[in-house]
């Protein structure tokens, strides 16, 4: 992914993630604002506006507070890939977005040439979590706050669209000062606070998922999700996390919504509606990419999701793009 010229160092990046002020940086690789607003030792925000001008790719080594070990990252739009300590990876998107937890480290971002990247970013401690909740900390948030445990933690999830209205109004906020500074820290607050709400209802529900489930229910996501065009059966994918099939299905409708095949269906389809808008590709092959063997069977999938066919929904999508 990375293109001559298009690798910052990390003095170079540090730079701009270490000012206070809005940075604007425009050269052969990137054009960017970026602001970072450290509010306290448990509390940082960041908030970037990216647009690479090639296939770029930074590597820093984490300009967090060392108390901050807990991440939350929003992107309102476009995607990246960031590979943790050269070992644990995550993407992001506009409809993955997640909590993860990391000690110092270095951190490598790839973002592709084109893509119009908004993100919004936080860091913060163990405690202000625990502070920040106290007795509702739901069961999913356990691994995040294990006093000196510093082990790679990840929560994927689809963001909700009260999250992402969220998100939007920090991003585009027209306030400066402190009462953006303000705005800003509300807003943070109130996502930590939707994603514990929207967990603790699935959970409570129907009982408590202790913290081995839900690490092997996150897993079995990871693994899912790396295996769209050779899907694992549901018996394969709860023998490699140790999980009975049954809590495994219920343990994705707490922490995902749905059920194993539920979210496999839904994020397939929704990277076939994605491919459909931005290639060229046949629908066929597009099918078979995300695991179809049956084009038919795909056509029924999608215009059950959407509404409408993918022959013409690519026709809707290019007259739109034409108007544009």
């Amino acid at each position: 992914m990375q293109s001559e010229g298009s690798y910052l160092n990390d003095g170079h990046f540090r730079k701009y993630f270490d000012a206070s002020a809005p940075i604007y940086v425009n050269n052969e690789n990137v054009s960017a604002i970026i602001s970072n607003i450290e509010y306290s030792q448990e509390l940082q925000v960041r908030i970037a506006k990216i647009l690479p001008k090639r296939d770029f790719s930074a590597c820093y080594t984490s300009f967090r507070n060392k108390a901050c070990t807990i991440s939350g990252n929003f992107l309102l739009q476009g995607s990246l890939v960031a590979t943790v300590a050269g070992v644990e990876q995550f993407s992001l998107s506009a409809d993955r977005a997640n909590l993860v937890k990391y000690g110092p480290s270095t951190t490598k971002f790839q973002i592709a040439r084109g893509t119009d990247l908004q993100m919004l970013s936080y860091s913060i401690s163990e405690e202000y979590l625990m502070r920040a909740l106290e007795k509702d900390l739901p069961a999913t948030f356990l691994p995040f706050v294990k006093e000196g445990d510093e082990e790679f933690s990840l929560l994927e999830f689809r963001p909700t669209p009260e999250m992402r209205r969220l998100v939007r109004s920090v991003i585009s906020s027209p306030l400066v000062g402190s009462m953006r500074s303000l705005f800003i820290e509300g807003a943070v607050l109130q996502l930590i606070a939707l994603k514990a709400s929207f967990l603790s209802n699935q959970v409570s529900s129907s009982g408590n998922l202790n913290e081995y489930e839900v690490a092997s229910v996150q897993r079995a996501y990871k693994l899912l999700m790396g295996s769209l065009s050779t899907p694992l059966s549901l018996s394969e994918l709860a023998y490699k996390v140790n999980l009975g099939e049954k809590r495994l299905n219920s343990g994705f409708k707490r922490i995902f919504g749905g059920t194993v095949f539920e979210v496999y269906r839904n994020e397939r389809l929704e990277i076939a509606r994605k491919t459909i808008e931005q290639s060229d590709a046949s629908l066929s092959k597009i099918a078979q990419h995300i695991g179809y063997r049956h084009y038919n069977n795909f056509i029924s999938a999608f215009t059950r999701q959407f509404g409408v066919s993918p022959a013409k929904y690519r026709r809707h999508s290019r007259h739109n793009q034409k108007m544009e």
